[in-house]
């Protein structure tokens, strides 16, 4: 039977109580539902492993390249070449966390990104994550992205044990995980659940409390 958790508790409270006492990694892409009048979505999901199964992870998403692709996009791949790569990407056995945003008007992504980011980091730090990798967006939004993170920091929502990093798509091959992931993910919600579902056949998969609606999306996509 697929391995399936609905996280419902949000993230409350100084994260400096907390410490990290494990040394595991997560890989981390985002997805975008632009809709219009402010009801698009912020999907951002994580692969959790520790640094053991990380060169196993890269073999194995490298493996599934094309001939003439630089890197894995879930966006480009055909319906058929979906399911294979959920079916191949769920046998890493990592678990994947998904953080959503919803009611997101197009003019304000970065926002609705910041705020994702902090949920998504927030589960992390409580599964002992100790470094997380972000796909690059270039150098002035992986900026934004770490000053953002500074000021979490200062107020102590997120600890300073937690790395975070980031790393071209074409250069880290366990981000191809990530991205999809969230596509799979995401492709659920727009009425396409057997991708979804392949990637829950033997990996464990926690769909985290929106951090706007304070409900779960998606919760029945894994049926």
């Amino acid at each position: 039977m697929p391995s399936y958790e609905t996280e419902v508790s949000r993230m409350n409270g100084a994260a400096s109580a907390r410490t990290i006492d494990s040394d595991t990694m997560a890989f981390c892409d985002e997805s975008l539902r632009c809709r219009t009048g402010g009801t698009g979505i912020y999907l951002m999901s994580a692969v959790v492993m520790p640094p053991h199964k990380v060169p196993q992870a890269r073999d194995l998403m490298a493996a599934l390249l094309l001939t003439g692709q630089s890197k894995l996009h879930w966006r480009d791949e055909s319906a058929r070449r979906r399911l294979s790569l959920s079916r191949r990407t769920a046998s890493i056995e990592a678990e994947i966390v998904i953080a959503t945003w919803c009611r997101m008007d197009n003019a304000h992504q970065e926002r609705a990104r910041r705020k994702v980011q902090q949920t998504l980091l927030a589960a992390l730090v409580d599964r002992g994550v100790t470094e997380a990798v972000f796909e690059s967006r270039g150098p002035v939004r992986d900026e934004g992205d770490i000053a953002g993170l500074a000021g979490l920091r200062r107020s102590g929502v997120l600890p300073d044990g937690l790395r975070v990093s980031h790393a071209a798509g074409s250069a880290e091959y366990a981000l191809w995980a990530a991205d999809v992931g969230v596509g799979a993910f995401g492709a659920a919600l727009d009425g396409r659940p057997e991708y979804w579902t392949e990637m829950l056949n033997g990996t464990k998969a926690t769909v985290l409390t929106c951090g706007r609606c304070a409900l779960v999306h998606g919760s029945g996509a894994a049926h």
